[in-house]
């Protein structure tokens, strides 16, 4: 209970004890009152102390990657008159995660002295609001505590850290008319070989084609197929069932990082990248490019989390209304059961589809146990599953996230459906 909190129920604890002493004109009743009326005169003390105090937290960055570690430092200052004792504690979400150096202190403060506590962290991927830190303050006797919490607000983003993996191949049926890397399907400025026509008089003579002029005495310039930005979103199943059996978090975690390296890929390659979190609720980054839109994309994933919900039980409650209409959609997901009638519908309304499996083999060593027969039944039916999902147009790939990310998505997604 708070100082406030406390004092409120100990002053109507002494009216409700004065009021039985006066109906009732007990005056044993009433010395009940005396050891409450002290013990609220030393709270109001020790609540006014309390409000004299300020707290401060720096850290050594505001933005980190999962894996590296940040220094603390918080310092509590009293103006004043100093304290009999003073318990100051960290926020529980950072201070369950340190690493070096102790998260609470309790000391004696003198007049106008500070409070300093000083750590290191290694949090885990995640948005750290760091509102507050918590204070506790005591007489010497410990005869009456105040507590209370000190805004003191240090943000804290940490990313997910994620591979480099380049271009990725993407051949969306409606791009944008603005440059970029994705091919438009119609002659202009580009490197692929697109087509030829007539030459119109003005054209550039180095798109001429000499061998055609050579052999059939025809004058015929060369197209290029143009490349322009895409609108593409990147989409992060965090349906917990899906990933259970398959690694939980711990997968969750490496699908978090995979959707990192294509949305760097993607917005790398100056198309509009988006973002939809798929779990528990919908969460949706709209597309732009960018670095703000970068940042924006890696704090989105960075909060992600696995949650279940009846309304997104099934993928195929995609809100596909809002999919720009030829756009490409990346689906991380593991996927499970139904899910590919999902895809095939999606592919079917002519959106470019790229789905990136993280999954891990289900197959174990004994497999003439019920365990082992059971893994292979499943598996079995994840690898049927997969192969309806190709079947539909779908350009697949499955991912061990024990190897590189890199080489698979190019040997996957580098070619036209």
């Amino acid at each position: 209970m708070g100082g406030d909190q406390k004092l409120g129920a100990e002053l109507g604890l002494l009216a409700l004890v004065l009021i039985t002493g006066l109906i009732l004109a007990s005056p044993a009743v009433l010395l009940l009152a005396l050891p409450i009326v002290v013990h609220v005169i030393f709270g109001m003390v020790l609540l006014k102390q309390g409000r004299d105090l300020s707290a401060r937290r720096s850290l050594s960055s505001h933005r980190i990657h999962e894996g590296d570690s940040v220094d603390v430092e918080l310092v509590v200052q009293k103006h004043g008159e100093g304290l009999d004792l003073a318990l100051v504690t960290e926020d529980v979400a950072l201070a369950e995660q340190r690493i070096e150096g102790p998260v609470s202190l309790a000391e004696r403060v003198s007049d106008d002295q500070s409070l300093l506590l000083s750590y290191t962290a290694r949090p885990h991927r995640g948005y750290f609001p760091l509102e507050q830190v918590s204070i506790c303050v005591r007489d010497l006797l410990g005869f009456v505590t105040w507590e209370g919490n000190l805004p003191c607000r240090s943000p804290l983003w940490v990313l997910p850290r994620y591979e480099v993996i380049g271009r990725v191949g993407l051949f969306p049926h409606r791009t944008l008319s603005v440059p970029g890397t994705a091919g438009s399907r119609r002659g202009g400025v580009g490197v692929q070989f697109f087509a030829t026509r007539p030459y119109i008089p003005g054209d550039d003579l180095r798109r001429l084609n000499w061998k055609a002029l050579a052999r059939r005495h025809q004058t015929v310039v060369n197209l290029y197929e143009e490349e322009r930005a895409a609108e593409v979103t990147v989409v992060l199943d965090g349906r917990d069932r899906v990933y259970q059996g398959m690694g939980g978090r711990e997968l969750f975690d490496q699908a978090v990082r995979a959707c990192a390296a294509l949305c760097d890929s993607v917005i790398r390659d100056g198309h509009r990248t988006g973002l939809l979190l798929y779990g528990e609720r919908l969460e949706w980054i709209f597309s732009g490019g960018g670095r703000v839109q970068w940042e924006r994309l890696l704090q989105g994933l960075a909060k992600a989390q696995l949650g279940f919900s009846e309304a997104f039980a099934d993928l195929g409650n995609l809100p596909a209304r809002l999919f720009p209409g030829g756009s490409s959609i990346i689906v991380v997901s593991p996927f499970a059961p139904g899910d590919e009638q999902a895809l095939g519908m999606l592919r079917a309304r002519g959106y470019d589809v790229l789905a990136l499996v993280p999954a891990v083999s289900l197959l174990g060593k004994a497999e003439q146990t019920p365990e082992g027969l059971a893994r292979r039944f499943l598996a079995l039916e994840r690898e049927l599953m997969l192969q309806i999902i190709m079947s539909a147009g779908v350009r697949l790939a499955a991912w061990d996230p024990d190897c590189p990310l890199r080489p698979l998505v190019k040997a996957a997604w580098g070619r036209r459906m």
